[in-house]
């Protein structure tokens, strides 16, 4: 490998023509600047505040080597500190791990689940397509398993107050030898046939180290239109680059090592991982949405410049990132407040106090003591405090020990109220934590629904980014399923046996001119779909292979990610909101549907739930439609003639069976109380 890099010839810009030349030194120059925003952002570091978070994220001792002691600058906050809590060997220097503690908890409170929205149509074009369009969005989600991903862009969000991740096309193949023959009598003699493989070829989802990702300095928050370009950076193996980027021209004038890696390590090394190889290339990325730009510079080699590859169905391109805050930071910046950063100065107090108790406490059981004697402790007379340190007398009577008094009341009230300065800063606070005693099951769940509001601006926030990541998958699926695989089929035979099999679908095969044949095959995925009367895709209990074609892709609309699909679900929560929806809605169903449809449906959205699963069929139609049912459910009065009964007697026959009374509806909906709900 080493020959191989000193062969390689030393890139100049002369190998690009005029505008490629044009935008290299312009995104030379804008990554400079968004790496430098962050420097002094509103008068923080980030990426300081960023390295401290990690630091004190991790569970530690307050004196171990590469950890922080308690703060006594004027820089941490503090002023007039008299002693650094634990400098003498026997002190107390435990860190209570809250930043640990909370960050986790709001982890697993935020993301249980892959995300689903409700998918809203622009024009009633659309709704045909509505349904698949969803379902692929979800599968999406399932198959790239990019529920692990959610969580670490939680975990970002929470820890440093920002978060970024990216959805993009990935492709993955690898060359792999596949045996062919087997001599059992001799294995060596087995023969194998090269083969490449497809590990993986679709969407795929990547959380992002916010420390190596850079956004707009202009941008603010909640408003997606004015992130006009980002950056983000990844260290490679020389190896590992070269399968991902050995096939660009460029590539042969990339140099392990090199400047930009070296200076940035330098720089922030406290920030980065210690890399054990220095087989290192440095590659960075830029999209930008005004230039129309899209360019992978790998240790100062441009190996990509070309447009953003990704667009919605009328054209306007998108960068591929999605992003977030947890809370506010300024009305003007992107970047949050995370949780450490809204405790560290409570939890520095915290842990002061907490450690000065627990010498208290040493200190009162092991007790110090006084004496009298020939012998000199020091040069000063002085003796130096440390618990059941003494020295040998020859008259016990000459000792006299101090009575140290243990912690008090007053400790113990102070260090309470620090541990709920620390919740309230954090916003997860016992019930949050599964700590609530003594009260009923209902209780229980109201206070832990009054606690999750606490959280519910992050949640929001969350929210924003997974609609925006929704946008973005959507693009994706329209551009790489409506690309079919071609394949030329000249045998005849062949050729009638496909037709038979597409039942002729057009959109399956093309003829050129000179009568070529080429089949056009379009991905295919298990889907719970079927066509319903008006020719619209529904969705179904079963689940059954559909092909995709690109007239199936076709749709616009509005994506809202719900907040229940990704939170993990309480059960006493849960049970209590239920009945309490039932409680509302099961007296609703013995009046009139054309009335009441309306109301029941807004019930059940308030809810979180979907309509489908709980109003009986029904209570779902369109007026028309229900009005239509309704009149051929309306009883006949059929003479005693005709019905063969007793003289003067009337019998009432309903029109259709498929009538159902109020009796019948109600029975319906409680039914469905023991049936799981849509996920």
């Amino acid at each position: 490998m080493a020959e191989k890099q000193n062969q390689k010839g030393k890139f100049s810009t002369n190998l690009l023509n005029d505008q490629q030349k044009e935008d290299f030194l312009f995104v030379q120059k804008r990554v400079q600047q968004l790496q430098l925003s962050r420097v002094n952002h509103y008068g923080v570091n980030l990426d300081d505040l960023w390295s401290d978070a990690d630091k004190d994220y991790i569970p530690h001792r307050l004196k171990t080597k590469g950890r922080r002691l308690v703060p006594t600058d004027e820089t941490k906050g503090w002023r007039g500190q008299q002693q650094i809590v634990g400098s003498e060997d026997w002190q107390s220097d435990t860190y209570q791990s809250n930043p640990f503690i909370k960050i986790q908890t709001a982890l697993s409170i935020l993301v249980d689940q892959n995300p689903s929205g409700v998918f809203t149509p622009t024009s009633k074009k659309y709704e045909a397509t509505t349904e698949i369009i969803r379902q692929l969005y979800q599968r999406s989600w399932e198959y790239a398993k990019s529920k692990q991903q959610l969580k670490l862009f939680v975990f970002n969000i929470a820890k440093y107050g920002w978060a970024i991740a990216r959805t993009y096309p990935l492709r993955i193949t690898r060359k792999v030898k596949v045996l062919t023959e087997i001599d059992t009598e001799d294995p060596s003699n087995n023969k194998y046939e090269t083969k490449e493989v497809v590990e993986y070829n679709d969407i795929f989802r990547e959380n992002i180290d916010p420390r190596n990702a850079w956004i707009d300095d202009m941008a603010k928050p909640n408003n997606p239109f004015t992130l006009r370009d980002w950056c983000w950076r990844k260290v490679y193996d020389m190896q590992s680059a070269e399968d991902e980027f050995g096939k660009y021209k460029n590539w042969k004038y990339v140099q392990q090592g090199g400047t930009v890696t070296e200076t940035i390590q330098a720089q922030r090394k406290s920030a980065y991982k210690e890399f054990k190889t220095e087989d290192l290339v440095e590659v960075v990325f830029y999209e930008s949405r005004l230039k129309d730009l899209f360019m992978v510079v790998a240790n100062g080699v441009p190996l990509v410049i070309e447009p953003l590859p990704v667009s919605d169905a009328n054209g306007v391109k998108k960068l591929s990132c999605w992003q977030s805050y947890w809370q506010l930071r300024h009305g003007e910046s992107p970047y949050g407040v995370g949780i450490y950063e809204a405790i560290r100065f409570d939890q520095a107090l915290l842990d002061r106090f907490r450690n000065m108790s627990i010498d208290q406490l040493t200190l009162s059981i092991y007790k110090m003591f006084f004496y009298t004697g020939t012998d000199t402790l020091t040069d000063t007379g002085d003796i130096r405090i440390r618990p059941g340190v003494g020295k040998q007398v020859l008259n016990p009577k000459d000792i006299k020990w101090l009575e140290v008094p243990g912690p008090g009341r007053e400790a113990v009230e102070w260090l309470d109220r620090l541990r709920k300065d620390v919740d309230e800063g954090s916003g997860i606070g016992d019930p949050l934590l599964g700590i609530v005693t003594g009260k009923t099951a209902f209780e229980i769940a109201q206070a832990k629904e009054g606690a999750l509001k606490r959280l519910k601006t992050p949640l929001e926030n969350i929210l924003d980014a997974l609609d925006t990541e929704g946008y973005i998958t959507i693009s994706l699926i329209q551009l790489l399923y409506s690309i079919p695989e071609t394949y030329k089929i000249t045998d005849p035979e062949l050729i009638n046996d496909y037709l038979q099999e597409i039942e002729g679908d057009s959109d399956l095969y093309e003829r050129d001119e000179e009568g070529g044949f080429t089949a056009k095959l379009f991905p295919e995925f298990p889907l719970n779909l079927e066509e319903d009367q008006k020719g619209n895709l529904v969705e179904t209990e079963s689940t059954r292979f559909f092909r995709v074609k690109p007239g199936l892709l076709q749709w616009e609309g509005i994506i809202n990610i719900e907040s229940q699909s990704i939170l993990s679900t309480s059960r006493q929560v849960e049970k209590a909101l239920n009945l309490e929806m039932y409680n509302i809605l099961i007296p609703l169903l013995s009046n009139d549907p054309l009335l009441y449809a309306k109301v029941a449906k807004d019930i059940v959205k308030m809810y979180d739930k979907d309509p489908r699963d709980i109003l009986p069929d029904l209570w779902l139609q369109e007026p028309k439609e229900m009005q239509a049912q309704i009149q051929e459910a309306q009883p006949l009065i059929i003479p005693q003639e005709q019905a063969n009964v007793a003289q003067g007697a009337q019998t009432i026959v309903p029109r259709t069976q498929g009538a159902a009374s109020p009796q019948s509806l109600i029975g319906q909906i409680t039914s469905r109380l023991t049936k799981p709900f849509r996920v």
